[in-house]
């Protein structure tokens, strides 16, 4: 059975965390949508002939490291957070069942 204190707790975490996901979210998606910015950037700069070598430069200059770590960053703390939403909800929604079979009189 999920405790009344339980139930507030996911609750109130749910409640106070939307911000943090949505900022989670919104970095993410921002870091998606960079990654051509810094590749086409890397890819102006390359001194090599042929697209496959200046696209092969791109993907292993500093730069393109960077944001590949930042990106892994982000996926990680995006998926933490959801993760923990996802387990709050659960167990709002457990708590809501178990209430609802009580109130009709089942033993859980």
């Amino acid at each position: 059975m999920i405790s009344m204190d339980e139930c507030d707790e996911a609750f109130h975490f749910l409640n106070d965390t939307i911000s943090e996901f949505a900022d989670a979210k919104a970095r993410l998606y921002g870091l998606e949508k960079s990654e051509k910015i810094i590749l086409s950037e890397e890819l102006i700069d390359s001194a090599r002939k042929t697209l496959g070598m200046k696209e092969a430069e791109a993907r292993t200059s500093n730069a393109y490291r960077k944001w590949r770590q930042t990106y892994v960053e982000a996926v990680r703390d995006f998926e933490i957070i959801r993760a923990k939403r996802i387990h709050a909800d659960m167990i709002w929604r457990r708590w809501q069942s178990e209430f609802s079979a009580q109130k009709q009189g089942i033993v859980i």
